[in-house]
């Protein structure tokens, strides 16, 4: 792993001034689009590049990148095609030290879109200018202001984000602040990774000190040996969870087509990721749900879970997601069930594991399940609980909120990764699962999504 790429990589990241090349004032120009949106986060230097000159709101328009009179640290281009080699080397005599390829039609296009791509790496290397792109929207970092779009985070968190594919990227850093608990720290959209990899990127956050998590969405990878060398490092102190795109055949040609990259087969991919450890999911709501038990969970010492639910179907379905997914369903000890026998009522429940509390346990979670959770908590053959409970429709923000720190508690004081399966109807208000879930227990509305968290 390169021990410099936080260096190599800070014009990228937290660059001190920004060319916007090809921008216009029609409001579906891009560059114009990012202008708008840097200079309302308050990004200090801002040049903007089109051949006619003139001004845009309130900035000087350059007619070249080498009319500026400065080395700039990152260009956005946003111009065709034909127009990006000779840009590009403008951006190498004037020791730009990055470029960003917003526009495609290179590698994905066929052989002379990949001759053109490969030439323009070559111009800009030749003045020590690196690449990211093509086809991508660059790097955002709240920290450093530079936020391209006004729907993104403004504020800076703890996980970083990377993706090959621009809409996604977006997609996954407002999905992440749509948690409600977490934020990006930065990110990259890195295309068809022509220059700068998504491998150079996971370097990069694996070493940054504000990225606790990495996502990332990624559909080819040019060097595996790189990357199962430096996520086998990286993921001993920090979890990277990858979505990989491109697991089908035909989802092979759609990769080809979009960024211009081989896509890793499946099996290779599996391969990787145990070897390396990353966590490789096959759905957004699984990087999702995967990413708030990282969060908030506490590491697990073994695979025996157990099992508390109020109706008896979550039992089931609870015990069945466990069992395909590889996890044990240990018995629990005598003792242990001597006590929930004390709490449970004697029809229609069971203090086998899974914990079956009745009906009578959904009507009074803050005694049934609270103490459920903590007798099951104490016991031996137990790593990790699910509480899966449902209940009549409820809105009284004084009593969620006391339900709500109850369970916390009782979880607190078990030390046990513990997630809830609040099973309600959609549109059911159920109100001490929002209070658990903006604290720190992970929430989800089925058994599968939490066994699989």
């Amino acid at each position: 792993m390169k021990s410099n790429i936080i260096e190599q990589l800070a014009p990228v990241f937290y660059p001190r001034s920004i060319a916007l090349v090809g921008i216009s004032d029609t409001t579906l120009n891009v560059a114009y689009m990012f202008l708008q949106s840097l200079l309302d986060s308050g990004f200090p230097k801002i040049y903007p590049v089109n051949p006619r000159g003139g001004e845009l709101m309130g900035l000087k328009v350059y007619p070249s990148i080498k009319a500026i009179p400065e080395a700039v640290d990152l260009a956005l281009l946003t111009v065709p095609r034909e127009a990006v080699p000779d840009i590009a080397r403008e951006c190498a005599e004037n020791r730009t030290k990055a470029m960003v390829l917003y526009t495609g039609g290179f590698a994905e296009s066929g052989p002379e879109g990949r001759a053109l791509e490969a030439k323009i790496v070559d111009i800009a290397r030749s003045g020590g200018t690196r690449v990211i792109g093509p086809n991508c929207v660059g790097p955002y970092n709240p920290s450093a202001k530079l936020i391209p779009q006004f729907i993104l985070p403004k504020e800076s968190g703890t996980v970083g984000v990377i993706s090959h594919s621009g809409f996604l990227f977006y997609y996954l850093l407002m999905s992440v602040a749509d948690t409600g608990v977490l934020l990006p720290s930065k990110g990259v959209s890195c295309g068809s990774d022509c220059d700068l990899t998504c491998v150079d990127f996971i370097e990069y956050l694996g070493q940054d000190p504000d990225t606790k998590v990495i996502i990332a969405y990624l559909e080819g990878i040019r060097d595996g040996e790189r990357l199962l060398k430096s996520a086998r490092e990286i993921s001993r102190s920090k979890p990277i969870i990858v979505l990989k795109g491109g697991n089908s055949e035909a989802g092979v040609k759609a990769s080809a087509s979009h960024t211009g990259t081989l896509a890793v087969s499946t099996a290779v991919w599996r391969t990787l990721c145990s070897q390396s450890g990353i966590i490789s999911v096959d759905t957004f709501e699984q990087m999702m749900d995967v990413l708030m038990a990282l969060h908030h969970l506490p590491p697990t010492k073994g695979r025996r879970v157990g099992i508390i639910t109020t109706p008896g179907g979550l039992a089931v379905t609870s015990t069945d997601a466990c069992s395909q997914l590889g996890l044990e369903i240990p018995s629990l000890r005598a003792d242990t069930r001597k006590r929930l026998s004390n709490i449970v009522e004697s029809v229609g429940t069971s203090v086998n594991n899974p914990v079956d509390l009745g009906l009578v346990g959904a009507l009074a979670p803050d005694y049934y399940v609270k103490n459920a959770i903590q007798i099951v908590a104490r016991d031996p053959n137990v790593d990790m609980i699910i509480a899966a409970f449902t209940g009549p429709p409820g809105d009284n923000d004084d009593k969620d909120r006391k339900v709500a720190d109850l369970l916390l508690d009782v979880i607190a004081e078990g030390g046990k990764p513990t997630v809830i399966c609040g099973a309600i109807p959609q549109g059911w208000p159920r109100g001490e699962f929002r209070f658990l879930a903006r604290s720190n227990v992970p929430v989800y509305p089925e058994p599968r999504r939490a066994a699989y968290a």
